[in-house]
């Protein structure tokens, strides 16, 4: 299993990974290509999901500029890959590349009020272990999300679903291309 695709607001995201905690601690690193100065103390951490500060609130107007977290075994060190910048400074990137026994979740959530973008779980990896959390993660989602289509939307989402809200993966996408209840065309 390589991807699962969502939708979820912060309740919807503190119920699913509260379930996916229960069978063994996770830490949540930030993910991104940073300059050295600013990580210079090292990645953001968080040892829970309900510790990521504005859990399912979207800053960016489209899903794939959204925050992404790297998730690992509790345990596991992060390793960082150093690069230079095209201005000779130092880059570093906090990614998977680096970090095979993870997978990468980016929350989406509420954006403006009336539009939820789009959350995903993922990996590059076949790593046993990135596979295990997959699995972790899958078995808690297909328990408490409902499948709409081809994603998987939690109870609270599925509420501004139903009542005419966005379900998208951009605010600037097109409302014909939006998740919808009743079987519409959707191509997010």
């Amino acid at each position: 299993m390589k991807s699962i695709h969502f939708f979820a607001l912060n309740e919807d995201l503190l119920a699913l990974l509260e379930i996916v905690e229960s069978k063994g601690a996770l830490k949540y690193t930030h993910m991104g290509n940073f300059p050295g100065h600013e990580i210079k103390d090292g990645p953001r951490v968080f040892d829970t999901g309900a510790g990521i500060p504005n859990l399912g609130i979207a800053y960016a107007d489209s899903s794939t500029t959204c925050e992404r977290f790297l998730v690992c075994e509790q345990g596991m060190p992060i390793k960082l890959r150093c690069l230079k910048g095209v201005d000779g400074g130092e880059r570093v990137c906090v990614d998977q590349l680096a970090n095979a026994d993870s997978v990468v979740f980016l929350s989406g959530g509420i954006r403006n009020e009336d539009i939820v973008l789009k959350g995903y779980i993922g990996t590059a990896s076949d790593s046993k272990i990135s596979q295990a959390l997959m699995k972790r993660f899958h078995a808690a989602i297909k328990k408490t999300f409902s499948k709409v289509k081809a994603f998987y939307v939690g109870p609270k989402a599925l509420t501004l679903l139903e009542s005419g809200k966005r379900l998208t993966g951009s605010v600037q996408s097109p409302r014909e291309y939006d998740l919808t209840p009743d079987g519409e065309k959707t191509d997010i």
